[in-house]
């Protein structure tokens, strides 16, 4: 399982995700202009909220990218979209959400520090809209090599 899910609009916490393990961890930026840019830590995702609006994308060092809904998810596929990047979203406009591919039956996918590549099939988003947007679902990682 991984899920990712937003701090208060409040404060100042983000959340990195390590898809080794669906682990994550918040942390607070030195700067709190601008998204963190720390040590990752294996970390592949960073959520952040930015003057309320919730925001994903990939560390700046990952590869990461989408599997759209109805692509055959298999280690294949996810490597090659793990390689198409995955750039800011705006995951509390829900519009912003669906025409970057973040929908129920799509997967996040990357080729991780370690080398494997991880699959996180979304299967629950809640919230957008000025809801703080959560998104959990499986994690399937391959090793290596299948």
């Amino acid at each position: 399982m991984f899920g990712i899910t937003p701090g208060q609009c409040t404060s100042f916490e983000e959340q990195l995700t390590d898809l080794d393990t669906g682990q994550s961890r918040i942390v607070v930026p030195k700067d709190i202009t601008k998204p963190t840019e720390v040590e990752a830590g294996g970390a592949e995702l960073l959520y952040w909220n930015e003057g309320c609006d919730y925001r994903l994308r990939a560390m700046p060092q990952a590869t990461v990218g989408i599997l759209r809904k109805g692509t055959p998810q298999s280690f294949a596929s996810c490597k090659a979209a793990a390689n198409t990047g995955l750039g800011p979203v705006n995951m509390t406009k829900i519009d912003d959400q669906e025409a970057r591919g973040i929908v129920v039956g799509a997967s996040l996918c990357s080729v991780t520090d370690r080398g494997a590549v991880a699959m996180a099939v979304i299967e629950h988003i809640a919230g957008g809209h000025g809801d703080d947007p959560t998104v959990t679902g499986t994690l399937c990682v391959w090793s290596k090599t299948p």
